[in-house]
């Protein structure tokens, strides 16, 4: 994966243009000589949505469910009025595999979302946007929290521009698969891979404090972890195992100084208790917690943050008993505020 933040040549226009208008007042400019462009200006995103609180940007749209896809026109400094048709195609997943070669990328099923329609309307904008709605059976779906499926969007035709890019081939007069970039000189951007997962409310970094007390063949020991101030604390990620489910590693030093690790599993209700289990065969563990929204009062950052307290026990076997008492502030979702490509691999058969 790639992460990239940028500003487009459009943008740049419309800067350019908002500076010329404040001199010389409301300004047309004539179109690119070679005609107006329709396309989608990345082929394989990965889009997270985001569900509870996100300090970095407005996730109301991911709360209610809702997402975007964004395409976009070239050659004018000025929007237009242009409409788009387009279509799911399921066939653009063929023979394609994310980067490890092996997963497939596969088609999001027909009753995880719904397109209210398949027009997109420019209004005069550089941009149009495609609504879409995703339905419940997405959100409980385990697989739906990882890179698994995709929508797949094809630009069919068009009103108001005067082409789509869609691409040209090595062979003149071919007409490759879309997604074999191998296949094409200039690769078309008249479609759209939009790899969809899910964040449920606890998944983020947390600055992480508490008490430990470690029994390594009977003998004990209490560590206390805790920095001089919420901000120095220890940084932990919780992640999302599914809509009401979370993983959190836990891990002891052996008596010959190697690491053992448990992978809980935190299971929490629509009030914010938790369960604690362990996800680590040959391991078991038991406690019991609570999140709470806004719940640190002005933590860090003069701001009230989410807190989730937890205690429990894990038993690693060997003789090795860890019982914890935590207390997690939140601290950020991770990058949520970014452009997220993937580079599927496309696997001739």
């Amino acid at each position: 994966m790639k992460i990239s933040k940028y500003l487009s040549m459009t943008a740049l226009g419309i800067l350019a243009l908002g500076f010329n208008s404040c001199e010389n007042g409301n300004q047309e400019f004539p179109d690119y000589e070679g005609g107006t462009t329709v396309y989608y200006p990345y082929q394989y995103i990965e889009r997270s949505v985001v569900l509870g609180n996100d300090e970095n940007r407005d996730n109301t749209d991911d709360n209610n469910h809702v997402l975007y896809i964004v395409s976009t026109m070239g050659g004018a400094y000025n929007g237009k009025n242009i409409t788009l048709n387009v279509d799911v195609d399921n066939s653009l997943c063929d023979n394609l595999y994310f980067e490890d070669g092996v997963t497939p990328v596969k088609p999001m099923p027909s009753n995880y979302y719904t397109i209210p329609t398949k027009t997109v309307a420019y209004n005069g904008k550089l941009q149009g946007r495609l609504q879409v709605k995703l339905e419940d059976a997405f959100f409980a779906d385990p697989d739906c929290a990882k890179n698994t499926y995709v929508i797949p969007v094809r630009i069919k035709d068009m009103v108001g521009a005067d082409s789509i890019l869609s691409g040209s081939p090595i062979v003149a007069g071919t007409t490759p698969v879309r997604t074999d970039a191998s296949a094409w000189f200039i690769v078309p951007k008249d479609y759209i891979l939009y790899c969809v997962k899910f964040m449920n409310p606890w998944d983020g970094f947390y600055f992480r404090r508490g008490t430990d007390k470690i029994t390594v063949n009977g003998q004990t020991h209490e560590v206390k972890r805790e920095g001089a101030t919420i901000e120095k604390d220890e940084v932990s990620r919780i992640t999302t195992k599914s809509l009401k489910e979370c993983n959190f590693e836990v891990s002891v030093n052996k008596a010959d100084g190697s690491k053992v690790t448990c992978n809980l599993k935190l299971t929490f209700d629509d009030n914010g208790n938790c369960t604690v289990t362990s996800d680590t065969e040959g391991m078991t563990a038991s406690g019991t917690g609570k999140f709470v929204e806004k719940g640190a009062k002005l933590a860090w950052g003069n701001k009230d943050r989410d807190i989730l307290t937890l205690n429990y026990k894990v038993d690693f076997g060997s003789g090795i008993v860890l019982e914890t008492s935590d207390q997690f502030v939140a601290q950020t979702r991770g990058n949520t505020n970014g452009i997220v490509q993937f580079s599927p691999q496309y696997i001739r058969k």
